[in-house]
């Protein structure tokens, strides 16, 4: 971490990295940073105990903090460890960051096989072909053979499927000549959207259907991994939150928590809330908390749509709520004569 002339945090502009995942903080988490930096200004370990999908390790990496990243989830531990350990090795394979067999577009046939195997690939497809990232239900339903053909003429430019896809729908598509395929992915939904502007309303439902493979945008999340720098600051570990060790200085330690909501589902793996709210008011560290509804001082409170709704004309807000263990009051103090001021944060979403 770098301090500028008033000992306040410098923080560079980066991507916003993570695994797409339930509950992903991806979206608020450089506003999560700067309050918690805004009171623990001299933090250098950042410990993430319900660590997910990685966004907020990964940005506390990208800041400069020291990491532990810890998950109760074995496979999603091992996804991560299995990315790292690729990223430090340089193996790559034709199509990027993965071995070439995850470039194969899975059907829901093969995605059911997959989910019940403990596997890299197995979690590689609950990441990208889930619906809503739930890691259990396919996420095409009557549009899967659309959503083949567009996928095979993304990233294996395979003529034979764009000629029947372009036969289905009456369209004359082209294949892109660009040299990766996600600017292929680019280019084939500017072509998408075109179309849609000049059929008749009898192919618009198909072509909005095609517009958008999902499957391969979390692909291209998942290849973004690949700017993170070889690094011994970020260290992993598969254990429940309550037996993770922190051994590092408590003045500069933040030790995060982000565990299932109350009252919500659909997460893998179950919570006892009793427990997590003991842990967070004994610890001797300064603890945050990620909540919708937790018995403490909520000090940041950030409206987020409801992603798992977007079909509905009206969407549902919800606030997000950041809660400490302790008085922050105590934290607002005076350096240097001068009063303490949120790091300046640029950065950008992908």
């Amino acid at each position: 971490m770098r301090y500028d002339l008033f000992n306040q945090p410098i923080i560079p502009e980066f991507d916003i990295l993570r695994i797409p995942y339930q509950g992903s903080k991806n979206s608020i988490c450089i506003d999560l940073f700067r309050k918690m930096l805004e009171l623990k200004p001299n933090a250098k370990y950042f410990v993430d105990l319900f660590g997910g999908g990685g966004a907020m390790s990964f940005t506390a990496l990208q800041i400069g903090l020291h990491v532990q990243y810890n998950d109760k989830q074995t496979t999603m531990v091992n996804f991560i460890q299995y990315i790292v350990d690729r990223i430090q090795r340089g193996h790559k394979g034709k199509f990027g960051l993965f071995p070439d067999e995850f470039y194969k577009f899975i059907t829901r046939e093969k995605f059911c096989e997959l989910k019940k195997e403990d596997s890299i690939l197995s979690q590689f497809a609950k990441i990208c072909y889930s619906f809503g990232n739930n890691q259990r239900s396919f996420l095409f339903s009557d549009t899967e053979n659309l959503k083949h053909l567009g996928h095979n003429i993304v990233i294996f430019k395979c003529e034979d499927s764009l000629k029947e896809l372009n036969k289905l729908l009456g369209t004359k598509i082209k294949l892109s000549n660009a040299l990766d395929w996600n600017n292929r992915r680019l280019d084939f939904i500017k072509q998408v959207r075109q179309l849609q502007q000049l059929e008749q309303l009898q192919r618009l439902e198909q072509l909005q259907r095609l517009q958008q493979l999902e499957q391969l945008q979390q692909l291209q999340r998942l290849q973004r991994l690949q700017q993170l720098e070889q690094s011994e600051q970020f260290k992993i570990l598969n254990l429940d939150f309550k037996n993770v060790k922190i051994k590092t200085p408590i003045a500069e330690t933040i030790v995060y928590l982000d565990p299932p909501y109350r009252n919500t589902g659909g997460y893998q793996e179950k919570i006892v809330h009793s427990e997590v709210d003991d842990y967070f008011r004994d610890s001797p560290y300064t603890c945050f908390m990620s909540e919708y509804n937790a018995p403490f001082k909520s000090i940041l409170e950030i409206e987020k749509l409801k992603l798992m709704n977007n079909s509905q004309a009206k969407k549902s807000i919800a606030i997000e709520k950041l809660y400490i263990n302790k008085d922050a009051s105590m934290f607002l103090t005076i350096k240097n004569g001068l009063s303490y001021a949120p790091p300046t944060v640029n950065w950008k979403r992908v």
